[in-house]
C-alpha cells in the first residue's frame, strides 16, 4: 500500500493536467468561435424575395390580348376563370356592373341596333343573325335565353375609371347586354366584335357574339 500511493497520486495529476487544457480549448469553441450572422456589404441592398412581374404582365406562355386590341387601361392581370386568356385588370368584362357607361355626344344617337349572332354548339346548323335594337331584348327561338341589350360604344376603352368610347369610329365596337335564362340572370358584360373570345358568354348548347353595329338611319 505504501508503493501503490505515491504511484496513484501521479496518476491523479496527470489526469488533472490532462483534463484542465482540453475543458478549456472546449470551452473557447463553445463561447468565442460561433459563426456570425451574415451582414450585407455596406451600400449593397439585400435583394427582395421574387414577385410577380412588374406592371401586371403576362407570366411567359400565358395568352394575352391581340397586339393591335386599342387601349382600355389598367396593366394585364388575372386570367377569366372560363378562358386561358389573359385580360386587363379593370376589364369591363371583369367589372361590367362596378364602372359606370358613359355614351359620348359624339355616339349619342348614332347608332340603333346591333346584330348578334347566335349559334348552335353542336355546329349542326349555321349561326342565326339577329338585329336588336338597343335597349330591347332578344328571344331566342327554341330556347329559354333572353338578351337584353344595352348601351353599344363603336370604340371601346377605360378611361378615367369609366367605361366609354374613344370615338365614333368602330375600332373596337363592344356592346353591354344581359343574357337571363328561365328568368335568371346568368350573364352580364360586354360582347366584341373583334374580340368574340375574350370572356365570352358561357353556354353549354349555345354561343352569343356581336357582328357588328348598325348604325342609325
Amino acid at each position: 500500500m505504501t508503493e501503490q500511493g505515491p504511484i496513484t497520486k501521479k496518476l491523479i495529476r496527470l489526469g488533472v493536467a490532462i483534463a484542465i487544457p482540453l475543458a478549456a480549448v472546449a470551452l473557447y469553441f463553445a463561447v468565442f468561435d460561433q459563426p456570425k450572422p451574415a451582414t450585407p456589404a455596406p451600400g449593397v441592398a439585400q435583394s427582395p424575395a421574387p414577385s410577380a412581374p412588374a406592371g401586371g404582365q403576362a407570366a411567359p406562355g400565358q395568352a394575352t390580348l391581340p397586339p393591335d386590341h386599342p387601349p382600355i387601361g389598367g396593366a394585364q392581370g388575372s386570367p377569366p376563370a372560363s378562358s386561358g386568356a389573359s385580360v386587363p385588370a379593370g376589364h369591363p368584362q371583369m367589372g361590367a356592373t362596378s364602372r359606370s357607361v358613359r355614351v359620348p355626344d359624339e355616339v349619342k344617337g348614332k347608332w340603333e341596333a346591333v346584330k348578334l349572332l347566335v349559334e348552335e354548339k353542336s355546329g349542326g346548323k349555321p349561326p342565326r343573325a339577329f338585329r336588336v335594337k338597343l335597349g330591347a331584348q332578344l328571344a331566342i327561338p327554341g330556347s329559354k335565353l333572353r338578351v337584353r341589350v344595352g348601351d353599344f360604344l363603336p370604340a371601346l376603352q377605360v378611361s378615367g375609371g369609366e367605361v366609354t368610347s374613344a370615338s365614333n369610329e368602330p375600332t373596337n365596337p363592344a356592346v353591354l347586354v344581359a343574357v337571363s335564362e328561365g328568368g335568371k340572370e346568368t350573364f352580364r358584360g360586354w360582347l366584341f366584335s373583334k374580340f368574340p373570345e375574350m370572356q365570352p358568354f358561357e353556354h353549354p348548347t349555345y354561343r352569343i357574339t356581336l357582328a357588328e353595329g348598325i348604325p342609325a338611319s
